[in-house]
């Protein structure tokens, strides 16, 4: 780990569960947080590190006028569980690196990042933080949720649930952090754990 550094707390939790709406609260707050997820949007676009990196390893067959066409990188690593895991590698050495980059720049006492699937990558790498911390609802809940919000997007209810089968179960999720966020309440009820939980922890930053 890195010396003279901020605090460095991960967020997380499975999908449906709320993790985007404890992130914006924390973020209310004064606390600044990096997005794994944006970091990767951006690592696609023509230029980029990362963009060199998928296209050198995977060829310019997947390439539609110079943009990487997920479309064609997904048939490659959809039924290949080793193409997939060169891709997954790829992304996530990429990912860890813009993190440290990040870390390093902050002169805050504390500072969050946003890696939706943290247990499920947590071994790929040397660990760049000091705490997670899981955004928890009960699996009926989050399929509640998440059948809800398919719905509503006009998706099928079916196909968003079977994301739910990729990730760790939230059930053991719990075992696997170090502070566990109920967030079966109301989004007020949420925001004044996060509340309390900051400034607890903040005493020891």
């Amino acid at each position: 780990m890195m010396q003279n550094r901020p605090k460095v707390i991960v967020i997380t939790g499975g999908i449906g569960t709320g993790k985007s709406t404890a992130v914006e609260i924390i973020k209310e707050f004064g606390f600044t947080v990096l997005d794994s997820d944006k970091i990767v949007h951006e690592g696609y676009n023509i230029g980029s590190e990362l963009y060199y990196k998928i296209i050198n390893h995977f060829g310019e067959k997947i390439l539609s006028k110079d943009r990487i066409d997920r479309h064609k990188l997904g048939k490659i690593v959809f039924n290949n569980e080793d193409k997939l895991h060169e891709l997954n590698n790829l992304v996530h050495g990429y990912v860890y690196g813009k993190l440290e980059e990040g870390i390093k720049k902050s002169s805050e006492k504390a500072i969050f990042l946003d890696i939706p699937l943290i247990l499920e990558t947590k071994d790929i790498h040397e660990p760049i933080y000091d705490e997670i911390w899981l955004i928890y609802v009960s699996e009926e809940i989050q399929k509640k949720r998440l059948t809800e919000r398919a719905i509503r997007e006009g998706k099928k209810p079916e196909e968003v649930l079977k994301i739910i089968d990729k990730q760790i179960p939230i059930k053991e999720k719990v075992f696997m952090v170090d502070v566990v966020i109920n967030n079966e309440g109301t989004v007020e009820e949420l925001k004044e754990k996060i509340r309390s939980l900051l400034e607890i922890k903040s005493k020891g930053w």
